[in-house]
């Protein structure tokens, strides 16, 4: 995972020796982490992408299922996912200050828990699958709490809400024809600054799920840095994420790289791939923003 970083890092840097600043619109994400900006007020961001999941799992012995809501049995279960997450976002300037955002999550291929020897006759063949639905549905926002002022940075606090169905990665569900639900929450600080010849973004957040919380696991602990490297209308941009979690499936650690094309002051393209396996696509058009005062210097004098 490093060199493939150090190696993102280093084509990024390498055709920009001539900068050209691009000034479109501040970022309000990179690629997969968020950015200390906002969108103003009636701005608005459409973003779709694709990540590859993949997970073959067995049971550590036999578990107790509910078998039909009628009785238990002890089995040995095995899981099997192979799907691509496919999240869509909406965000919506509701002031200068303050984004709203809101989307789903739609997962593309099977993941099925198989029950072995399902009908307790000694014949591991004899088995039962049970296809598994994986989705959600999400609502979050973002607020700024300062602008940028001398050495100090933008800083902004968030946060998203998931529920639908996630993968039973840990075993814990016994009910096996209903899937498994879950709810998660996501907070986060991000913290955004503009260097000379590159923008600077980081940011730290907690994810707690249902799923998390049922298995006795520790909280999730999301961290992201990225930067951005204008030049002439573009911007290479690479991001690094500790922890993503999509339908309550966690991708674990990403690193994604791509390019930001400001088509006007207002609006910007975004396109990037990651190192899970995957894409991600942003259009982005910015909105109203509060006039900043600009102090008037007095004009020179002999007197």
């Amino acid at each position: 995972m490093r060199k493939m970083l150090l190696a993102l890092i280093i084509i990024t840097l390498f055709p920009f020796s001539q900068i050209a600043y691009s000034r479109g619109i501040p970022p309000v994400e990179l690629n997969m982490i968020q950015t200390a900006n906002t969108l103003g007020k009636g701005g608005y961001s459409f973003s779709t992408n694709m990540f590859q999941y993949k997970a073959a799992l067995k049971s550590v012995g036999p578990m107790d299922l509910n078998m039909g809501g009628f009785f238990k049995e002890k089995h040995n279960v095995e899981l099997d996912s192979k799907i691509w997450l496919m999240p869509s976002r909406i965000t919506y300037g509701i002031s200068d200050r303050f984004d709203i955002m809101f989307g789903g999550t739609y997962a593309s291929g099977s993941t099925d828990k198989t029950v072995i020897d399902y009908y307790e006759i000694g014949d591991e063949n004899k088995s039962r699958v049970y296809p598994q639905m994986v989705f959600d549905g999400v609502f979050g926002g973002k607020y700024k709490i300062q602008d940028p002022m001398g050495n100090i940075p933008a800083i902004a606090v968030g946060g998203e809400a998931q529920m639908g169905y996630t993968i039973d990665d840990n075993f814990i569900d016994k009910t096996l024809e209903d899937s498994f639900p879950f709810i998660a929450m996501y907070i986060y600080l991000s913290a955004s600054y503009d260097f000379d010849i590159a923008n600077v973004h980081g940011g730290l957040g907690m994810f707690v799920s249902s799923k998390n919380i049922q298995s006795s696991e520790r909280f999730g602990v999301p961290a992201q840095v990225g930067v951005e490297f204008p030049f002439n209308g573009f911007a290479a941009v690479v991001d690094l994420t500790i922890f993503k979690a999509f339908s309550g499936v966690e991708l674990g650690t990403v690193v994604s790289g791509g390019l930001r094309y400001d088509i006007s002051s207002r609006t910007t393209i975004n396109a990037a791939f990651a190192s899970s396996g995957g894409f991600i696509a942003r259009l982005t058009i910015g909105g109203k923003r509060a006039a900043v005062p600009i102090k008037q210097q007095p004009a020179p004098t002999l007197f």
